[in-house]
């Protein structure tokens, strides 16, 4: 005798059931819900890019201060 529809899709739901988890920053892999990183190589990895974006971040910063004060000197030096 075959399943009604009603407990056929409740046997297909319970099979396809997926526990709460989440997924690693660096590579997606699924870990346990509430963790950020799946090893310490990714932690490390996400770490570095943190740092090479600030690194970046502050070098732009840089760049924009030093041609604001070029240009603010020439723009003085060359009055008329």
């Amino acid at each position: 005798m075959s399943l009604s529809e009603a407990e056929e899709k409740r046997k297909r739901a319970k099979d396809l059931y997926i526990p709460p988890h989440s997924h690693c920053k660096v590579c997606g892999k699924a870990i346990p819900e509430g963790q950020i990183y799946c090893s310490r190589e990714c932690r490390e990895k996400d770490l570095a890019a943190q740092r090479r974006e600030r690194n970046l971040m502050w070098g732009f910063y840089a760049l924009f201060i030093g041609l604001l004060v070029v240009t603010l000197i020439i723009t003085y030096v060359y009055r008329p």
